[in-house]
């Protein structure tokens, strides 16, 4: 204290509270590891087999990575669209993006493909098991989206009554319509509305029709967002005349 008499200055004690929140160094280098942007995805056959306690042994999950791609500062989608929207967050933010939906009571799926992109096959089990992967071009100029009106939160929906038969069914058509070398739309599309008609059976509505070969709601569905997929470019570029319609390609890194 003399010192700072001599000085001219004044001692001050400073609170201890900080008034902001603390962060870890492990988060810091979190956050410089994170990437800047990522995918989202869409479903075609298996989903819910990737939530642990619904798993089946020798089952198959079926995905792909979409473009546009989101950041936190662009995300060109509508919230709670069920494109995985919460695990890309997670991942853009340094977070582990499997264990945060784990820790939801919701499946892997989604940070899975985000994270691995392309078009995915996945062994359905307590975790992320790839079976295989294919660039999923056959896909080029057929696929959108429609914004259903209203967003779905997947944890609600976990535990609902559904046909797992119906679900596995979905995704082990998916998965032969997905083999290196011997792609098939019309195979896709099968297994889409295998998916779809497993949705109808929960309760959900009806989509409208616009021409494609199939649809369903994207994730857990009841709202968010429906994937279409269609014969052709043309087909689509009439649906997307549509304000609620959006376009997506397969995302492949």
């Amino acid at each position: 204290l003399s010192c700072c008499f001599q000085v001219g200055a004044k001692y001050v004690v400073l609170p201890k509270d900080l008034d902001y929140t603390p962060t870890s160094t492990t988060q810091i280098l979190a956050n410089i590891r994170a990437p800047t942007q990522c995918p989202l995805r869409v479903d075609f056959g298996g989903g819910w087999l990737d939530v642990p306690k619904h798993a089946r042994s020798k089952a198959h999950i079926v995905n792909c990575a979409i473009s546009p791609l989101v950041s936190l500062r662009n995300w060109p989608y509508q919230i709670g669209g069920g494109l995985g929207g919460s695990a890309a967050y997670a991942l853009l933010n340094g977070a582990d993006p499997v264990q945060k939906e784990l820790s939801l009571g919701v499946g892997w799926q989604d940070p899975a493909i985000i994270c691995e992109t392309g078009l995915c096959v996945w062994h359905s089990g307590p975790k992320p098991m790839l079976d295989f992967k294919v660039t999923g071009d056959f896909l080029h100029g057929k696929m959108a989206l429609l914004w259903t009106g209203q967003p779905h939160v997947t944890y609600e929906k976990t535990d609902l009554t559904r046909d797992y038969d119906l679900v596995e069914a979905a995704g082990r058509t998916a998965r032969q319509a997905v083999l290196p070398g011997q792609e098939s739309m019309q195979t896709l599309a099968e297994a889409v509305q295998l998916s779809y008609r497993m949705q109808l059976h929960e309760g959900m509505d009806k989509l409208p029709e616009h021409g494609e070969l199939a649809k369903k709601y994207c994730g857990g569905g009841w709202g968010g967002y429906a994937v279409y997929l269609f014969p052709d470019a043309g087909s689509r570029k009439a649906f997307l005349r549509l304000e609620a319609a959006v376009s997506i390609e397969p995302y492949i890194h």
